[in-house]
């Protein structure tokens, strides 16, 4: 017996509607630290009195990081991480409120 219309828009709808949290996380976390990492560079190829002052108050937060080449590294880490964590709960509550519509629409 063939599938009805309904069952099959029903499925393309679900599946539009969710987001992967892995995929988020992945991306969110490369994005995050590699800005940490370009702007700590950034700085130390720049140079000057002060350098880096502001990002330096980074390392109350993340332990280990400073705008030195090691910090970079280690700022990379960390900033990789939250923004991991950050994609992957977007995504989770992206996919929960969405499902929650969904299934009210229906």
């Amino acid at each position: 017996m063939p599938k009805r219309i309904d069952d099959e828009e029903e499925i393309v709808i679900r599946s539009i509607a969710r987001l992967r949290a892995g995929i988020m996380a992945i991306v969110f976390g490369v994005l995050a630290g590699t800005g940490l990492a370009i702007a700590t560079v950034w700085l130390l190829i720049r140079g000057g009195p002060n350098m880096g002052q502001h990002l330096e108050l980074l390392g109350n937060y993340f332990l280990g990081y400073s705008v030195t080449w090691w910090g970079a590294v280690i700022g990379f880490v960390w900033a990789a991480t939250v923004g991991g964590l950050l994609g992957w709960l977007t995504a989770w509550i992206y996919n929960w409120v969405a499902g929650r519509r969904i299934s009210r629409s229906h």
